[in-house]
């Protein structure tokens, strides 16, 4: 089902991608320092395709500020990350407390947003 804007002027419509961008960011903001959520949890979330979420995390245009490097792959892959890459991504993710392992962040640092949110 497509996220619903109510506007300035009392109206609703659809949510456009700056509206989910929005939604996206202010989600990320809720995740933990030291933990991580998926971009399918984050899809769940906001009713769209993983790979908008994606998409969308690619045009973050404060990655440290709004923390895009806190979204990994439902097996717990690094992912892409704009600014330097998963090396650099991983570096982050360590300094903040969350433990890689050949790539691949364990179980018990990934965070379920919707029951965090519950």
């Amino acid at each position: 089902m497509p996220l619903l804007v109510l506007r300035e002027d009392g109206t609703l419509s659809r949510a456009s991608l700056d509206d989910y961008f929005e939604a996206l960011k202010a989600l990320l903001l809720v995740i933990p320092t030291g933990s991580v959520t998926t971009y399918k949890s984050l899809s769940k979330l906001l009713g769209i395709s993983p790979r908008l979420v994606g998409a969308l995390l690619a045009a973050n245009d404060e990655p440290l500020i709004v923390p895009c490097h806190r979204v990994v792959r439902s097996d717990g892959s690094l992912g892409g990350y704009s600014l330097g890459g998963p090396r650099f991504k991983e570096k982050i993710l360590r300094v903040e407390g969350v433990y890689v392992e050949r790539g691949r962040v364990k179980d018990d640092h990934v965070t379920d947003l919707e029951e965090l949110l519950g």
